[in-house]
């Protein structure tokens, strides 16, 4: 079957704009961030690409033309989407799935290949390239990677007491060939790695709540009873997400418990590693938990959704709240003008992302993590997309009032209840 005739589907035309986007970010450098007082860590992350062409066997790596080594960005990057098979072709993205690690703030999350910087690390570019090589085996300085330019720079805090943690730095490369070699996974730090077709990230279908422990949040203590007990108050924390879709995953064999053992643990032994780690989900195979992309790289995943879809990437956020419904609507009402306050500030309204949706229900998404960008060239994004980044400055605030109304509320109705029902109960034996 030849490539002319190829019927086309959802991914062409995407690789085009794909196209546009990324000569747009060559083009604009974001601005360097400094480090805050205090906070000496930057950390480094690359989101690769790659087109998977619809016929793998008709699609060769024309080295001669592509090559970033022998020609220019520009030439490099036109040569390329040029050939039939990359027009045709569908856009994907490596993702990683980090190892789970005991007091890892990030253990199991979905990420992007990265890490810290280190002191020989000429720059931060330095270590997008190091730490991508080092945990995948990917390397990115050679003649079939083209590097693109940066993403928006961000300053990583806390969610409750706003202290930082690290400046992250992102960086985008393109793969001018499908049949990379083989990677090879660190078994320290990644679980599995995973090539995800833009258009899924984009998909309404594949949106999902995040339902995160709320008492990782709320006190650093790591004693189970409290964490229960902060769980059996505040519920869950909600967050928007993506679930993902691979068309290619490689999973790290080397790890412990890749191949299942059976548990021969009794019913009491399994209740007492839940009272001891406070959690009923940490003991779940992580093989049958969804890929769920959210937090701070569904943050720098938006950067780059937003300039191929603006409308699509808008709707990737919801405001982070709890579960409990009269938490949710205290919350609701106590965040209401600040929310709709922000988004004017930042031009982000229902007019301008074509929803149908509130002022409140348009943009936003914060895990464990507060977020503060670089500011971003006009001609490199909308509004919407500094929005997406800069909403959440402040929020956590508002929602640490609105939580301690919600709980000093509970506890009053209770109280309340607990008494009458006492007195009824007292009258009712004389």
């Amino acid at each position: 079957m030849d490539v002319q005739n190829h019927q086309k589907g959802e991914g062409i035309g995407l690789s085009l704009r794909v196209k546009t986007i990324l000569e747009r970010i060559n083009q604009d450098e974001c601005p360097h961030v400094p480090n805050p007082p205090g906070c000496k860590k930057r950390a480094s992350v690359a989101l690769v690409i790659r087109i998977k062409p619809p016929f793998p066997q008709l699609a060769l790596y024309d080295q001669k033309q592509c090559s970033s080594k022998t020609n220019s960005f520009q030439e490099s990057l036109d040569h390329f989407f040029s050939q039939d098979w990359v027009r045709q072709g569908d856009p994907e993205v490596l993702f990683i799935k980090r190892a789970a690690r005991t007091g890892d703030r990030w253990t199991s999350h979905i990420a992007f290949p990265g890490g810290k910087r280190d002191p020989d690390d000429p720059k931060d570019r330095a270590t997008s390239v190091r730490e991508t090589k080092e945990e995948t085996g990917l390397e990115l300085d050679v003649d079939h990677c083209l590097y693109i330019g940066n993403l928006p720079e961000r300053v990583v805090r806390t969610a409750w007491d706003m202290t930082p943690l690290l400046v992250l730095c992102p960086f985008v490369y393109l793969t001018t060939r499908h049949d990379l070699p083989p990677l090879a996974l660190q078994p320290s730090e990644i679980h599995s790695v995973h090539w995800v077709p833009i258009r899924a990230l984009l998909s309404p279908a594949l949106r999902r709540n995040v339902h995160c422990d709320a008492s990782d949040r709320f006190t650093r203590q790591r004693q189970p009873y409290i964490r229960l007990l902060i769980r059996a108050v505040a519920g869950q924390m909600l967050f928007g997400g993506v679930k993902l879709k691979p068309t290619e995953s490689l999973y790290c064999s080397f790890l412990p418990g890749y191949i299942p053992e059976y548990d021969h643990s009794s019913f009491t032994d399994s209740v007492a590693k839940v009272l001891r780690s406070g959690s009923f989900r940490d003991h779940a195979d992580a093989d049958d938990q969804p890929l769920i992309l959210w937090g701070l790289t569904l943050s720098v995943v938006a950067d780059v959704l937003e300039l191929i879809d603006f409308d699509g990437a808008s709707k990737l956020w919801t405001w982070p709240t709890f579960t409990p419904w009269d938490m949710r609507m205290i919350i609701w009402l106590m965040t209401y003008r600040y929310r709709s306050r922000k988004l004017q500030e930042l031009g982000t309204t229902t007019t301008t992302t074509g929803s149908g949706n509130s002022p409140a229900d348009t943009v936003s998404g914060m895990d464990n993590i507060a977020y503060m960008t670089s500011t971003i060239p006009k001609a490199r994004t909308s509004e919407a997309g500094v929005a997406a980044l800069q909403l959440l400055e402040g929020y956590s605030s508002q929602l640490q009032r609105a939580l301690i109304v919600a709980i000093c509320l509970r506890m009053a109705i209770g109280t309340s209840l607990a008494t009458f029902f006492i007195r009824k109960y007292r009258r009712s034996r004389l």
